[in-house]
């Protein structure tokens, strides 16, 4: 496999749109609409690059801007789930309603995806890191069309309803004080 045997692919179209009509004169947009309009204008510019950098270059904006979209959207859901889940325990509060346990919870492919961007991330970051060619440039590209396609509607506000998947966890520290 050659150092740009991974960039070879075409991303699926991205078909979302980043607002809709709402009731009378009004507007809805989407969350993260500037993390959206950065990750989709990398990715819809993958595959026009001079050269293989360029390329992993998009790809790393992709990553980034997804992943952002990704957690602001999860910090939203928590917000909304901190009423159900009563506990005044940092520890507590993360184990029962943390982001990727919502992520994991409402939206398995897509914390599964993640994992793609996010290794990717961590290894250009780190500029010891050589070589490039296991990356999986695939997979970012297959987080973001996930996340922005798929996962369309949750990016206007409707999120699947979370009725009994988030049961509220005791840290250690919380069940032992709760077992004496």
């Amino acid at each position: 496999m050659t150092t740009t045997d991974f960039l070879k692919f075409v991303p699926k179209p991205i078909e979302a749109i980043g607002f809709r009509a709402g009731d009378g004169p009004n507007v809805h947009f989407t969350f993260a609409i500037i993390q959206r309009t950065t990750a989709l204008r990398a990715y819809n510019n993958f595959g026009k690059g001079r050269d293989w950098m360029e390329e992993l270059a998009t790809a790393y904006v992709v990553a980034l801007a997804t992943r952002s979209a990704d957690t602001q959207l999860m910090k939203l859901i928590q917000n909304d789930l901190v009423a159900t889940v009563s506990t005044s325990c940092g520890q507590c509060k993360d184990a029962s309603i943390g982001l990727n346990v919502i992520r994991g919870r409402l939206f398995p492919t897509l914390k599964e995806l993640r994992e793609h961007a996010n290794k990717l991330v961590h290894h250009l970051d780190d500029s010891m890191n050589k070589g490039v060619s296991e990356l999986n440039v695939e997979g970012v590209f297959s987080y973001c069309h996930h996340l922005f396609q798929e996962n369309a509607d949750a990016l206007f506000g409707f999120i699947p309803n979370p009725t009994g998947l988030f049961p509220e966890v005791k840290c250690r520290k919380c069940s032992s004080r709760t077992a004496q």
